[in-house]
């Protein structure tokens, strides 16, 4: 599958950015569209509409788990279900975790984290319902390449860098917990990415350019291998070939230190040395 034809797709943070890259690539592809915004996409929706686009918006904030309800109850609405959930929405901050002010910490790991985490709770009845029925059913998170590691190459933004690890982990869970269901989950893993906030900085400052420019991708492109990557079942799709090398060493350093454990031998068998078998578990059902 590589068109999305008549597809329901939910963009959050799908007013700019690369929330609008994947929304204009979901309507490429056939798809229809709900845009959840904390911000009024209605002038967005407009200029789509005038594409030909089927598109529709809400205003939600995704840290609100009733906001973001009443965002699948519109989107059910308007369109009988949902297909693909592009859980988008993000925030960041600047500066080292000493120096990052405490009140915009936590705004980052509000949005970035409890955030994504209410779009996957309140939209995986949706997809389930859709998956059951065997329609298309996937769960798209937007992480980062700082969810492959510590970017050696960017200014310090600590917590937005921690926040995106935790979308890491919301991805695997997700996919244990929603895949034998049928529903497709992978995270997006871009780097530099010419938005409109990334273009702003570049055109106002030479030097800010001269560090991003070699290495930024379109948002179209990102957009493109998104959804690409989503479709063909990609866990983690990294679109930025500049993320392969620190996110490579990243990988082998984890592997080095966990290789450090001994090697246990239990001839009868573990728990633990089972495969994906979560009934094997000893304290299954414990609270």
């Amino acid at each position: 599958m590589t068109n999305l034809n008549d597809a329901v797709v939910v963009v959050t943070g799908g007013a700019t950015g690369v929330g609008l890259a994947l929304v204009r690539e979901a309507v490429r592809r056939g798809a229809r569209v709900m845009i959840v915004d904390v911000t009024d996409a209605g002038e967005t929706v407009a200029a789509l509409r005038r594409e030909g686009a089927i598109v529709e918006s809400t205003i939600a904030d995704v840290c609100d788990a009733a906001d973001v309800q009443r965002g699948v109850t519109e989107t059910v609405e308007h369109f009988g279900g949902v297909n693909v959930v592009c859980n988008n929405a993000g925030t960041a901050a600047l500066g080292r975790l000493q120096e990052v002010e405490p009140e915009a910490a936590h705004r980052v790991l509000r949005v970035n984290v409890e955030g994504a985490f209410h779009v996957i709770h309140a939209f995986a009845p949706a997809l389930h319902k859709a998956a059951a029925a065997g329609h298309p059913a996937y769960l798209l998170n937007t992480g980062s390449e700082h969810s492959l590691g510590v970017p050696p190459h960017v200014e310090p933004i600590s917590i937005y860098t921690a926040s995106k690890y935790a979308v890491l982990g919301l991805t695997m869970t997700a996919h244990r917990d929603l895949g034998p269901s049928g529903i497709g989950v992978s995270m997006l893993a871009p780097g530099w990415t010419l938005t409109e906030k990334v273009r702003a900085r570049v055109h106002s400052d030479p030097k800010t350019a001269a560090a991003i420019m070699p290495y930024a991708q379109e948002p179209a492109e990102v957009a493109s291998r998104a959804f690409d990557g989503l479709l063909a079942g990609t866990r983690v799709i990294a679109t930025n070939p500049h993320s392969r090398a620190f996110a490579m060493e990243h990988a082998r350093n984890l592997m080095i230190d966990i290789q450090e454990l001994p090697i246990v031998d239990a001839p009868d068998g573990h728990a633990h040395d089972t495969p994906a078998d979560v009934s094997a578990c000893p304290v299954a059902g414990m609270q």
